[in-house]
């Protein structure tokens, strides 16, 4: 098959589980049957100075400015892939998902959409324009087993277009050349204090406040929180609110997650809903223990090992108890750890994802 152009589309870059998933496809994919291109349709972010630092064209259309369909999106997408000869649009997330495959459609190209979420709202809309949409895909990708339950249950997607491709990560990425001591001295963690972390978009669907809200009960315990949102200043006054706030540090979006991995002893994912996260994912591969959630990914994500205590979202109680539980077992800690570890080694290493990821490609583009 000779060389093909890729499209990967996406509305924005800031430094999330879905966007690191993109720049880690692009810079995994081998340049020697694929050159891809990337557009963000909103505005770039973070991540996208690493993809230009590595020499990969990312182009933004500035649209999507207003909460009505921009079809100006969709003008400007058709003109990108007629002008740079692309030959397959792989998009991620609702709005990139819904402009994409219009725009290949359009263009006579052939699209692959990923959707990453499980439905929360179920909106009649969605699922029309899904279904629809879904028809002119060469492929749907669910990154979960819920998440293609969904796809075909609610949507009503043939079950034949949908293809389950779970989300792979750098195993490298969570290599820390800091020592535990070094990485807790540079976050201000005193040397006997049990750290928990939360790594996550601060945004409703990470379940933020109920972390706060179990942290509260159990004294001691200090608690970082890596990521930006527009929550943010509400978690903060939260904090504050709890009498929290001296023991609680919001580290801001970073990109040395491997270096606060190190420093932790607990990671905790108190969302309220996921696909497959990136973030468990790679705190699996550090070895943490995980107090997580009991949402959609996380059985597939644990297989049959017990790498984590699940806990139902929103209950504050259950969460701090889990939490304390592992807080006083550091014997628990190191076996759960070790078997996400072992996991996330043999089941999501992203050479996986990129080999079925590159049949994919392979498939539409022979079919275009």
């Amino acid at each position: 098959m000779p060389r093909a152009r890729i499209l990967h589309l996406i509305t924005r870059l800031p430094i999330g589980g879905a966007e690191r998933l993109l720049v880690d496809v692009v810079r995994r994919l081998d340049p020697a049957r694929f050159d891809s291109v990337v557009c963000c349709i909103q505005a770039k972010g973070a991540l996208a100075d690493e993809l230009e630092g590595a020499g990969v064209a990312v182009h933004c259309l500035n649209r999507m400015r207003s909460k009505r369909f921009d079809w100006g999106a969709v003008r400007d997408l058709r003109r990108l892939i007629r002008s740079e000869r692309i030959a397959l649009v792989h998009s991620h997330l609702y709005h990139a998902n819904l402009y994409g495959r219009i725009a290949a459609w359009l263009a006579g190209v052939p699209a692959v959409a990923t959707v990453h979420n499980v439905y929360t709202r179920s909106k009649l809309h969605r699922r029309l324009l899904n279904r629809f949409l879904s028809r002119k895909s060469v492929r749907v990708i669910a990154v979960s087993g819920e998440v293609r339950d969904d796809l075909v249950g609610r949507d009503g997607i043939d079950p034949r277009r949908v293809a389950t491709i779970h989300n792979g990560i750098d195993l490298g990425r969570v290599e820390s050349a800091l020592t535990r001591e070094q990485a807790r001295a540079r976050l201000g963690i005193p040397a006997g204090a049990i750290a928990i972390g939360c790594i996550g978009r601060l945004e409703e669907q990470k379940g933020h406040r109920f972390l706060l809200e179990a942290c509260a009960q159990l004294p001691g315990i200090r608690l970082l929180i890596a990521g930006d949102g527009r929550l943010r200043q509400d978690l903060e006054s939260r904090a504050a609110a709890l009498d929290i706030a001296s023991r609680t540090t919001f580290l801001g979006a970073r990109s040395d997650v491997a270096d606060i991995l190190r420093a932790l002893d607990i990671c905790v994912m108190p969302s309220l809903w996921e696909g497959l996260s990136i973030a468990m994912l790679e705190a699996m591969a550090a070895g943490l223990p995980l107090v997580i959630s009991d949402v959609s990914g996380v059985a597939q994500a644990f297989g049959e090992e017990d790498c984590g205590i699940r806990v139902p979202p929103r209950d504050v109680a259950a969460l701090a108890q889990a939490m304390q539980d592992l807080a006083q077992s550091p014997e628990r800690r190191r076996a759960l750890g070790e078997a996400g570890r072992r996991r996330v080694r043999a089941e999501f290493d992203i050479e996986v994802m990129i080999r079925r990821l590159t049949a994919v490609y392979e498939d539409a583009c022979a079919s275009s």
